[in-house]
């Protein structure tokens, strides 16, 4: 009887799912699916202007990074500053740790004179005064 409702269970399976061959039934869309479609467009802008609203409110994250991170003096070192949420403009600066004047460009280029590890502070402040800051060691030879 096991066997019989089990047979039984499986024939049901492919009569609703069919059986993998790719009859009619799955390559004709369902008409339920459209109607619901039409529907969206009347939702989409309330949703999007919600999103909206919704990534002016991210706060403000901020990344630092370098290349290279290691070398021999003098060691020429390009920084990156990448961002995420905040609402622009952004204030940038750069501590590089040597002594040297800060940088307040996004991407600057530095050069380290002399052998030593350094820690290049980065701080990123937006137009609404949210801030965020990141450092990366730099190890000169």
């Amino acid at each position: 009887m096991t066997r019989t409702l089990a047979s039984a269970t499986v024939a049901a399976s492919l009569l609703l799912f069919g059986c993998g061959g790719g009859g009619e039934q799955t390559t004709t869309p369902p008409t339920p699916p459209t109607t619901i479609g039409a529907a969206a467009p009347a939702t989409t802008p309330s949703t999007v202007a919600g999103a909206e609203a919704e990534d002016e409110d991210i706060p403000l994250l901020a990344w630092a990074d370098a290349s290279p991170e290691e070398g021999k003096a003098p060691l020429a070192v390009q920084f990156t500053a990448e961002t995420e949420g905040g609402k622009q403009p952004f204030k940038f600066t750069w501590k590089f740790g040597d002594g040297t004047a800060d940088s307040h460009e996004q991407n600057p280029k530095h050069t380290y004179e002399k052998p030593g590890k350094y820690r290049a502070d980065l701080d990123v402040g937006d137009s609404v005064e949210d801030e965020d800051s990141d450092y990366i060691e730099i190890e000169v030879q």
